[in-house]
């Protein structure tokens, strides 16, 4: 068995409105209107989104078909159950009312309304549609009894959010403070002081310990998600093709390390293994306390040069990059004693390369450096009027090290017997010509 509910709307428009405001003076006709059947079986469960959903459909289908002169809809609400809405009932609906805001109930609210916000009225009838009218007492009128209540149905599942694998850490340390502090009238110590840094940074890890590769692999799978292989920490800089690691001092600083070479370096590999002490430098005031202020006494040559860098490690084992590289030299005039100190860069590493000939000179790139790559840019369209691109030529191992496209080179002819040169001046471009 079904039944169908009708929602009667009476509607109301405006005959004339105000010349000046636009306002309506008076009201003039109403217009009625029907909007169903909205078919329900007999005893069914429904909830209160499906009932929305069943009304705001019909609401749809009586304006799509003209029945309706506005568009309307139904939503729903919860809101405590409170005695404002007990006007105008019986003693009985008023004591349940009284009950249920003593227990802090909730209600559904359900509120009907249209976009062009005209006036409208629910127009509440029963027994056969349309053929009751207001005009009856409430006695006449055939009454219908509906019962409605609210069951929540909670269930619990398990839903999985996301998955991430990763190492949670802390940010490794920023380079340490270093100041390098010659005795009085001592030619062969210089004493370090060490001191914790601040601040935050983006950089390529810098190895200085073989033991660090482990570090390395860890920090980029806990700050970007990566599982680097142990070749791919080892060309970081070189290669750039991952994230940089920040670092940040977060945690108090432990321990440093110094490092010291006795000959220029040209990279920070120069120092790798060439660490002052066995184990980091560290001050210890008592148990389970340490001072972020160290001191370390380095004993040296005089008129030597030497090159140092040092780094930080906090209490976790993070280890930062290397400070600038500093030339540290203890003069001894006979006597008159100074220290010079500068910080170095790095110079590009420079090639230059000797062949002895006799009466023929032929220069022309490696067959490594003129192998087609597939995996490389495309060459895009031929054009007989313009040269391929020279991107397209070596191995991928050979581009990223030591590619001769592109650049300019110098080549010195210079003779045995009169010792007069020649300087040629090259530039290799792929032309697209194929000499046999």
């Amino acid at each position: 068995m079904s039944f169908n509910w009708y929602i009667d709307i009476e509607e109301s428009t405006y005959s004339q409105q105000d010349a000046v405001t636009g306002l309506p003076l008076g009201k003039g006709a109403r217009s009625t209107f029907s909007v169903g059947p909205i078919e329900f079986e007999d005893g069914q469960v429904i909830s209160v989104i499906e009932l929305v959903r069943k009304i705001n459909k019909a609401f749809e289908k009586a304006f799509g078909e003209g029945t309706s002169p506005n568009r309307y809809y139904i939503e729903a609400r919860l809101r405590p159950i409170g005695k404002s809405i007990a006007h105008a009932l019986s003693k009985p609906a008023v004591d349940k009312i009284e009950t249920a805001t003593a227990n802090r109930e909730l209600a559904v609210e359900y509120r009907i309304f249209n976009r062009d916000n005209i006036g409208f009225s629910l127009q509440f009838r029963s027994g056969p549609h349309g053929t009751v009218t207001g005009l009856q007492t409430q006695y006449e009128i055939p009454a219908a009894s509906v019962t409605v209540k609210n069951d929540p149905d909670v269930v619990g599942i398990v839903a999985s959010y996301c998955q991430v694998e990763a190492t949670i850490t802390d940010k490794p340390p920023v380079p340490p403070d270093v100041v390098f502090i010659p005795y009085v009238g001592v030619n062969n110590k210089v004493m370090v002081l060490f001191n914790s840094n601040a601040g935050e940074k983006e950089e390529y890890p810098i190895l200085l310990r073989n033991t660090d590769i482990i570090f390395i692999l860890e920090e980029y799978l806990a700050q970007h998600q990566i599982q680097l292989q142990v070749d791919e920490a080892l060309k970081l800089k070189a290669t750039g093709e991952h994230k940089k690691l920040q670092y940040r001092n977060d945690d108090p600083i432990r321990k440093y390390e110094l490092f010291r070479v006795a000959s220029r370096p040209t990279s920070y590999d120069s120092f790798r293994g060439y660490h002052l002490t066995a184990a980091p430098i560290q001050a210890q005031l008592g148990p389970d306390k340490f001072s972020t202020a160290v001191a370390y006494v380095d004993t040296i040559v005089p008129n030597t040069k030497y090159w140092y860098c040092a780094r930080s490690i906090d209490i976790h084992q993070n280890v930062s990059n290397p400070t600038y590289i500093f030339e540290i030299e203890m003069v001894d005039n006979k006597g008159q004693m100074f220290m010079r100190q500068k910080i170095i860069t790095f110079e590009p590493q420079r090639y230059n390369y000797k062949k002895t000939g006799r009466k023929f000179l032929a220069i022309e790139p490696r067959f490594e450096q003129v192998t087609y790559d597939q995996a490389a840019e495309q060459p895009g369209v031929v054009s007989l009027n313009e040269a391929p691109t020279s991107n397209i030529l070596g191995s991928a191992a050979v581009r990223q090290v030591s590619s001769v496209w592109g650049k300019k080179f110098k080549v010195r002819v210079t003779s045995k017997k009169t010792g007069r040169k020649i300087d040629l001046n090259i530039a290799f471009k792929n032309t697209g010509v194929v000499i046999p």
